[in-house]
Order: structure tokens, then C-alpha cells, then sequence
């Protein structure tokens, strides 16, 4: 009787450590069964990127004017705003590098960021190509970048 009930108790008390266990991992955000979120693919990634860098539309208002009002009819004058260049993410296996062309038409690396495993290596500031190393290992991975249209190309060259 007693093997019995001992038994019975170790069987009660196994359930219910599962089944906590199991709630504290679900309430974490992925369980033992695969539930919860996939990783992104490149494609999503590079999507997310071009939207978090474009850049909101800017709205050009003319100042209303507190002058007393006169017979001749005034004509506001037209302003521009100036566009600031886009921001062009470039995404290679070893990294991310951020760059814009400048109005002068060169090339402005903005960040560099290695991917897990990597590290930056040199970023070099050329006046008109710079370029941005990243290494893991025996492994490299270099971005080199033009403004062409007033828009960064990136070149990537991988050496193992």
C-alpha cells in the first residue's frame, strides 16, 4: 500500500512540474513544440530596412504674414525644401553597411554593422570609394561603394 500511494504521489508531483514548466516556456514566447516566431529571411530583413529608411514626406507651408492688408494682391513666393539624400543599406553575409551619397556626389558610410560571428575590420574613408571589411576567421567579406545617379552601388567581394 504504502509503494503504491509513493508511487502515485511521484507520478502527481511529475505531472505537475511538466506542467509548470511547460507554462513558464509558453509564456516566454516559444514553446518546446515550435510555436512562435520564425526568424526573418534576407528578403524580409532587406524589406524592413528600405522602410525603416525612407524618409516621411516634407510639407512646405508659407508663414501667414500679420501685415495690414494692402490693395495689390501678393503672391507667396514659392520655397524648396531640399531632399536629404536617401539612405541605402547594403547586406552581405558578413554585415550591414548603411551609406548615402553626399550632394557633392561622394559616398557617406552612415554605420557598419557586422553580422553575429563577424567584425569590422577597416572601414576606410576615401574621398571618393570607401569601403567597409568585415572578417570572421580566415573569412572576409569587403563592400566597396560609388554614388552612381546620387544613388550608393555597393561592389562585394568575398575572399576565403
Amino acid at each position: 500500500m504504502r509503494l503504491t500511494t509513493g508511487f502515485v504521489l511521484w507520478v502527481v508531483a511529475a505531472a505537475a512540474a511538466t506542467a509548470v514548466g511547460l507554462a513558464a516556456v509558453a509564456a516566454i514566447g516559444t514553446d518546446i513544440f515550435g510555436a512562435g516566431r520564425d526568424p526573418l529571411s534576407r528578403s524580409e530583413v532587406d524589406e524592413l530596412l528600405a522602410s525603416r529608411t525612407q524618409s516621411p514626406p516634407v510639407s512646405t507651408t508659407v508663414p501667414s504674414s500679420s501685415a495690414p492688408a494692402s490693395t495689390t494682391p501678393t503672391t507667396p513666393t514659392p520655397t524648396t525644401t531640399a531632399t536629404p539624400p536617401a539612405e541605402q543599406p547594403t547586406v552581405t553575409e558578413g554585415g550591414t553597411v548603411i551609406a548615402r551619397c553626399t550632394a557633392d556626389g561622394l559616398v557617406e558610410v552612415l554605420s557598419a554593422t557586422p553580422a553575429q560571428g563577424y567584425a569590422v575590420d577597416r572601414e576606410d574613408h576615401v574621398e571618393d570609394h570607401p569601403s567597409v571589411r568585415f572578417s570572421s576567421g580566415h573569412r572576409r567579406v569587403e563592400v566597396r561603394l560609388r554614388c552612381v545617379h546620387g544613388t550608393p552601388n555597393a561592389e562585394i567581394k568575398v575572399d576565403d
